[in-house]
């Protein structure tokens, strides 16, 4: 199965609500950076059916350090 741009777009964006909800403390503008730079590493990638799931995995992984540094 591929994944269309569209619904790549579409499930980042609900990563990003995903984590604005369990991130709560932070900003939605934070959370947002986060997932929209994450995103940005995968651009090259060639298989895109993962890339959400990494997406998420990297932001929450970046916002939960950022949490324990504070």
């Amino acid at each position: 199965m591929t994944i269309s741009s569209d619904q790549e777009q579409r499930a980042i964006r609900r990563v990003s609500e995903r984590l604005r909800r369990k991130f709560s403390e932070r900003s939605p503008a934070e959370v947002d950076g986060v997932v929209d730079q994450v995103a940005r590493r995968f651009g090259q990638a060639r298989i895109r059916e993962y890339v959400p799931i990494l997406v998420e995995r990297v932001s929450r992984d970046e916002l939960d350090h950022r949490t324990m540094a504070t």
